[in-house]
């Protein structure tokens, strides 16, 4: 598949730094050199989001008066827009939104005739307050009438349609209640005090691709889009003006998924990721994207970030998205109408060092008040030596013992190595495992108390679909566990009943979103509990 791609916003270098192998799934430090990109990206040249008409209001109920009808503006995102100056008109009039007014992710903008809507007039729930009031902004190519129709034409026959027009004349959003719309006339701009470039232009002479609702108006009701960025609108006597559109039981048509074709940027800092994205009906291709990149590592997709947008070129099932260095990402998709807006979040991994020297297994066990440290390895023609660290809180570490053996000519070893002064309360102990080239790699932490237990491995990780847990005791218990995500909110929660010796435990993680997890163990006894992070995929 061929794809049209433009860069937005981009710096001009960025450079990534080595991996930490003691968090090894952590992103890498990235220093980032803009070279005053930012002070040369002028506000005006915004795109990185997606505007679309989402509900407007035409006939308002009794005793709600002609300045609340109403007509909102949502973006979708990924990122922040610029709609100063954009134009919002029914072919009859305009409204020119005041420069420079930046719209945020998800983020709505309010049009109506009054600084106030009460209650039920334009949002069911609530009183809102409109960002632009057309009567006194001095934005409008003529005085909108304050009674009668006012802004749109009233009535179950009216043929209402309604354009967003960018400041250079572009269409980014049309509807109409049926095709072909009524006629137009020639309409010039305010120009906003000199703040915006004024506009002559007639829709008539416009090419637009109307999306057509196919419903009248009804007293009272709002036309919405059925789900917020949707195609297909409803009338909803639920107005939710401002909000997220109150039409309850809609589902969208169309849905995108998002697979890994290469989940990690290989070797660190190439932009060697790749995510495919397919929808659930070919008949909506070609499909548009604006991909978001995290580049200041925020947490948010703002000002400061990369964007792209792309479009697929031929119709096929598909839509690869390649040349992604690690890090965090959203896309959002759109149909060729403009609409059928969805957005995915995934990450790219920075690229996980092959280690030469495989951990196997690492566990031990008490022997007449000494610990008993026993490991496996692999690949130990490569090992350089590995040192026994220990911890009283499971966060400070330090070696107590260095073994340093020869290799098993066939690359593979036992080891084990008795502490002589195993304390009585609680101990952490780790691995670190050094290879001849430098390199080092720290196994799971175990932990050793006379009522406690052990947790010798988490595994796999990355993992899909099932975490497997390897739980070791001296005596049977009941052990509690909880899966936290980096926000700290409880995604699944359970027991195990664990016996002497061994134990595999299986936790089901099909259903989690992709991304960076703590696995927390214990009983009434472990304080703190055992914590294990690992990434689902």
């Amino acid at each position: 598949m061929t794809l049209r791609l433009k860069i937005l916003h981009s710096t001009f270098d960025s450079s990534v730094s080595s991996e930490s192998m003691k968090t090894m799934y952590r992103f890498t430090t990235r220093t980032i050199l803009t070279l005053l990109v930012l002070l040369l990206v002028r506000l005006s040249s915004f795109s990185q989001g997606k505007v679309v008409l989402n509900e407007y209001l035409t006939w308002p109920s009794n005793g709600c008066g002609v300045g609340s009808e109403f007509i909102e503006l949502l973006n979708f995102g990924p990122g922040p827009m610029n709609i100063g100056c954009y134009i919002v008109t029914n072919g009859s009039y305009s409204v020119t939104i005041p420069a420079n007014t930046i719209l945020q992710p998800g983020q709505f903008y309010l049009m109506a005739g009054m600084n106030t809507i009460a209650s039920g007039c334009a949002n069911i729930d609530s009183a809102v307050h409109p960002d632009l009031n057309w009567y006194t902004c001095n934005c409008t190519s003529a005085a909108i009438p304050t009674t009668g129709d006012g802004f749109m034409t009233d009535g179950g026959s009216a043929n209402v349609h309604l354009v967003l027009l960018d400041p250079n004349l572009n269409v980014i959003d049309a509807v109409t209640r049926t095709s072909p719309p009524t006629s137009s006339s020639l309409i010039t701009t305010s120009n906003m005090g000199g703040n915006c470039v004024s506009k002559s232009f007639d829709l008539d002479l416009l090419t637009i691709n109307y999306e057509s609702l196919g419903m009248s108006d009804g007293r009272g009701n709002s036309n919405a889009r059925q789900v917020d960025g949707d195609c297909g609108w409803v009338k909803e006597t639920q107005q939710s003006a401002n909000a997220t559109n109150n039409t309850a039981g809609h589902t969208s048509s169309i849905s995108y998924s998002l697979a890994y074709i290469t989940a990690m940027a290989c070797p660190i800092g190439s932009a060697t990721g790749s995510v495919i994205i397919t929808a659930n009906n070919s008949s909506v291709y070609p499909i548009s994207y604006t991909l978001a990149y995290d580049l200041n590592n925020n947490g948010s997709f703002d000002i400061a970030d990369q964007y792209t947008t792309g479009t697929d070129s031929t119709s096929s099932d598909n839509v690869p998205i390649n040349n992604l260095v690690a890090g965090y990402y959203r896309i959002t998709l759109s149909t060729a109408s403009s609409c059928y807006l969805q957005s995915i979040d995934f990450i790219i991994l920075d690229c996980l060092p092959l280690l030469s020297v495989q951990l196997l297994s690492f566990d031990g066990s008490k022997i007449d008040g000494k610990l008993e440290c026993k490991w496996s390895l692999a690949h130990t023609e490569f090992l350089d030596r590995i040192d026994i660290e220990k911890s009283s809180d499971g966060i400070n570490f330090q070696k107590v013992a260095s073994v340093e053996e020869e290799p098993a000519s066939t690359g593979k070893k036992d080891f084990r190595y008795l502490l002589p002064d195993y304390p009585s309360d609680k101990i952490y102990l780790r691995l670190a495992i050094y290879n001849k080239d430098g390199k080092v790699q720290w196994s799971s932490v175990i932990v050793f108390s006379n009522k406690d237990f052990s947790v010798s491995r988490v595994w796999p990780n990355p993992v899909h679909e099932e975490l497997n847990v390897e739980i070791n005791s001296d005596i049977p218990k009941i052990v509690n566990y909880k899966i936290f995500d980096y926000e700290n909110h409880i995604w699944t929660n359970g027991k195990w009943r664990i016996q002497k010796g061994a134990n595999i435990k299986t936790v089901p993680v099909t259903s989690l979103p992709n991304g960076f997890y703590r696995l927390l163990i214990n009983n009434s006894s472990s304080t703190p509990p055992t914590q294990h992070t690992f990434i689902k995929l």
